[in-house]
């Protein structure tokens, strides 16, 4: 299942604003369960940064912004997290508010960015290379035991970069100890932003095998047999076959019917009728 933010009393930055008499907001960046992210400049250097703003009513011993900060530290080696800078207290309608601020991640948020490609998707062998960045990206966070826990496309940054696509991850959520479970929400996760990336449910008949031996309808229990962490999805991609030799070349152009894409090492390098 995908988390989606819940009603809750927000912040609402308007840009302009100044907080923490350092600060001033320059745009709302996401918000989830915890707070919310938003782009600031410093006033005296100019430089940018990403501020994330607790909620007073969810964190209101500053516990999750400090295991928040923390854990961002202990994953500082991983390029598609944001870089953790340092923690500051900002006032809310006289109440104290966590801040912890951090890189600023340029690109745009994957629903916005997805709201602009025609029919709402990318191509086959485009959602194949934004899904092999982020299992290639989340794949060291699960190397080492730990989960992230927020895998939505309200939380991830994209934006495009010669022929593929730089990503980032702009929030994650604590959900208490790192578990196998909570790794494997993390896998499902990745399997729905890529089944969203693709059209969704209205396209998935239409998909070619090489989409459906990754989706597996959304059934947890045939992605799980599959796939136990992002790294099996990482490899999964980088194991293909392409079924000519020019494939990748003419499908990155469009020039290639949508139904004639990459398969499975072990599997027929034919293209179904």
């Amino acid at each position: 299942m995908v988390y989606r933010p819940s009603k809750t009393r927000r912040f609402d930055f308007p840009p302009g604003r100044i907080v923490a008499g350092k600060y001033q907001i320059v745009a709302q960046l996401g918000s989830g369960y915890e707070g919310e992210v938003y782009a600031i400049v410093e006033r005296v250097t100019g430089i940018r940064r990403a501020a994330k703003f607790y909620y007073p009513h969810r964190d209101p011993s500053g516990k999750a912004a400090i295991v928040y900060a923390r854990k961002l530290d202990a994953l500082r080696h991983c390029p598609i997290l944001m870089q953790y800078h340092h923690q500051e207290i900002a006032y809310f309608k006289r109440q104290k508010v966590m801040v912890v601020i951090s890189e600023l991640v340029e690109g745009q948020k994957l629903s916005a960015f997805m709201a602009q490609q025609p029919g709402q998707c990318l191509s086959t062998f485009e959602a194949l290379h934004v899904l092999h960045v982020l299992a290639k990206g989340i794949a060291p966070i699960h190397e080492r035991g730990e989960y992230h826990g927020d895998i939505h496309d309200d939380n991830i940054m994209v934006r495009r970069q010669g022929i593929g696509f730089q990503v980032k991850l702009l929030d994650f959520f604590d959900l208490g100890r790192p578990t196998k479970s909570k790794i494997h929400k993390d896998v499902l996760n990745l399997v729905q932003v890529f089944h969203t990336l693709v059209g969704g449910r209205h396209r998935y008949a239409e998909q070619p095998k090489v989409v459906k031996d990754i989706v597996r309808g959304l059934k947890d229990s045939l992605i799980l047999e599959r796939f136990q962490s992002a790294g099996d999805i990482q490899r999964h991609l980088e194991n293909l076959e392409w079924g000519t030799p020019d494939i990748a070349l003419r499908a990155t152009a469009g020039l290639v019917s949508p139904r004639v894409y990459p398969v499975p090492a072990r599997q027929s390098a034919h293209p179904s009728p």
